[in-house]
């Protein structure tokens, strides 16, 4: 079995395997691209970014003033460092407002992200009123994703996602979210449930700027409200970057240093089925990554899902309806799944595609007893 295939999920956080890691993404597949750190350092910035993870901040650490979270880890422990809330839920909410001109993120009206807490539970004089903020019409909730196996993600070739941007059976054709960086270049999204994401160290940023408050050059405005009559600055709203940079760079370190969960492969009965439903027009199985393959289950593309997943919400070239392929791999060890958490089983989930996915739904529909039963235990194994 490859390496990649056979780690254990109950030992994914190991700092020697996550040096082994960091150190082979460091040294091999970004071998000739860039320059990296040394063995020895890049061991030390992972060991750092653990810490930070673990982290429960201050708003003397720039938590604040508004906040989801004090941790990283407050949304990600299941089932172990860097995995799924508790129980499998680990929930924001994200707002907007949808006029007859089209859907508004309400940046610097209290969107696009609602904060349930205020830095005045600490005794600390803040008026910023969290929750979701008046004109708001639109909301979703958002569950957090395990963040295993994400560095591996992060180096994988733009021109490897886009390649898989093509037509195939029942209508089915993912497309590329382009983003757009703080450099003004345009990268393949691949992170987020829309995919409007495309490097995980921005990734990191705006959590940390969005669930905590803490501000960075990648993320280096919060926020808050802004605007407000008679308004007071609020301990924790700072003018200026709340991190220099730093405790992003080592948390994106630690966390693309988690390997992925185990991925076994499935039996030639089962992948047979698995594409003949045309599962696996949107769950590709694999993506070649330098010269082994990734074993996502996913290609990384938007889908149109259909309405009973339309959230209604936009985010950059990505509408209600459009949903990134989320990846397969370690979907055993999940509780909740689909983008709010909603189902509680894989079958609930299947049920919830439309859309692009509305045929292959309609033919697990029409599997006999054992053949559903043979697919959703493999599933299950994933």
């Amino acid at each position: 079995m490859h390496p990649w295939h056979s780690h254990s999920r109950a030992r994914l956080v190991v700092p020697l395997l996550a040096f082994l890691i960091v150190v082979g993404l460091v040294m091999g597949l970004r071998a000739g691209k860039q320059e990296g750190p040394s063995p020895g350092d890049a061991y030390a910035l992972v060991a750092r970014g653990e810490l930070l993870f673990s982290t429960t901040f201050t708003p003397g650490q720039g938590l604040g003033p508004l906040f989801n979270h004090t941790s990283c880890i407050g949304c990600h422990s299941t089932p172990t460092k860097g995995g799924m809330g508790s129980d499998g839920l680990g929930t924001v909410t994200r707002i907007g407002r949808l006029t007859a001109t089209g859907f508004d993120p309400m940046i610097g009206r209290g969107g696009p992200i609602a904060r349930t807490r205020s830095v005045s539970e600490r005794g600390l004089p803040c008026d910023l009123e969290p929750g979701i903020p008046p004109g708001a019409n639109v909301t979703s909730l958002r569950n957090a994703p395990d963040l295993y196996g994400k560095g591996l993600i992060d180096i994988m070739p733009d021109e490897v996602i886009a390649a898989g941007a093509v037509g195939k059976a029942d209508g089915v054709k993912g497309r590329v979210h382009w983003v757009k960086g703080l450099d003004g270049k345009e990268r393949v999204g691949r992170f987020g449930w829309k995919a409007d994401t495309a490097t995980l160290k921005q990734f990191v940023a705006d959590a940390f700027r969005n669930e905590l408050g803490i501000t960075s050059p990648l993320a280096p405005v919060d926020i808050v409200p802004a605007g407000q009559p008679h308004h007071h600055r609020c301990f924790g709203e700072g003018i200026g970057p709340e991190d220099d940079g730093g405790m992003i760079d080592a948390v994106t370190a630690f966390i693309g240093a988690l390997p992925p969960p185990r991925t076994p492969l499935p039996l030639p009965r089962v992948a047979a089925l698995f594409s003949t439903l045309g599962c696996d027009a949107c769950h590709t199985p694999s993506l070649p990554l330098g010269d082994r393959r990734l074993w996502l289950y996913s290609d990384l593309l938007l889908h149109d899902l259909g309405p009973d997943l339309d959230d209604k919400v936009v985010q950059g070239q990505a509408g209600g309806r459009d949903w990134r392929t989320a990846p397969r791999r370690g979907l055993g060890a999940r509780r909740r799944f689909l983008h709010d958490g909603r189902a509680r089983t894989i079958i609930d989930a299947i049920l919830a595609h439309g859309g692009e996915a509305a045929p292959a739904k309609q033919r697990f529909l029409r599997l006999s007893p054992q053949d559903s039963d043979a697919l959703l235990a493999f599933l299950s194994g994933l």
